[in-house]
């Protein structure tokens, strides 16, 4: 399982008492400083997105990012912006809010075939419904092509949320992409080469330069 991490160096924990004062050193470091910023912003960024739906609406999410979404948000953040929340899934869901928004990563591509089930289920059904999707953490070409080959390019408002990275500890942020190596070396798509890529850029933006990038494992 290869995951795109991001590791700043942090003092040694030892055991003993000497574990504990380490593990206050790295609470206190400014790694976990930039760590509590990036979620703090990441929070807001996913908050105010949704807010620019108003009024009630159904949120159906990727399955892939319920779990790391529990390190930026809370459940009730999210009942607080929306009327009922739902895992993505193959079967189509019933609900009579007038908006629905699917919040999915932009390397699922193969999601939009998900999304074009609830479409057509809500058409058939004589559902009225605003449809916005809303990637993390940027558009991807290969997404929207699937819009449009899947017809329902004309039936959805597209949004995009940098959400880039998901805080697993005080000096971790995952890209949460386990299917890189894969993908990379086996299907040769460097798709997710570019969004490590942005990333970086987007940190850097953010903080400032990066001294040094360390990687495991062969490019």
């Amino acid at each position: 399982l290869l995951k795109s991490i991001f590791r700043a160096a942090a003092p040694s924990r030892l055991r003993g008492s000497r574990h504990l004062n380490s593990i206050a050193m790295v609470e206190a470091s400014p790694v976990s400083e930039l760590v509590q910023a990036l979620r703090t912003d990441m929070r807001a960024k996913l908050l105010d997105c949704l807010d620019e739906m108003p009024g009630r609406k159904v949120l159906v999410m990727d399955p892939s990012i319920v779990r790391p979404l529990d390190s930026i948000v809370t459940p009730q953040d999210l009942k607080d912006h929306s009327e009922q929340r739902f895992i993505l899934t193959e079967h189509a869901v019933s609900v009579s809010c007038s908006q629905m928004i699917f919040l999915m990563s932009c390397c699922r591509a193969e999601l939009i075939d998900r999304i074009a089930k609830q479409i057509v289920a809500d058409k058939a059904a004589r559902k009225d419904r605003m449809y916005v999707v809303v990637f993390l953490a940027r558009k991807a070409e290969q997404c929207m092509e699937m819009l449009n080959r899947r017809g329902i390019s004309a039936n959805v408002k597209v949004r995009e949320c940098a959400i880039h990275f998901f805080p697993f500890d005080g000096d971790i942020l995952s890209m949460e992409a386990p299917g890189v190596f894969n993908e990379f070396h086996v299907l040769g798509d460097p798709s997710r080469a570019f969004y490590l890529a942005k990333a970086l850029r987007f940190l850097q933006a953010k903080f400032g330069t990066i001294p040094t990038v360390h990687a495991i494992g062969a490019a």
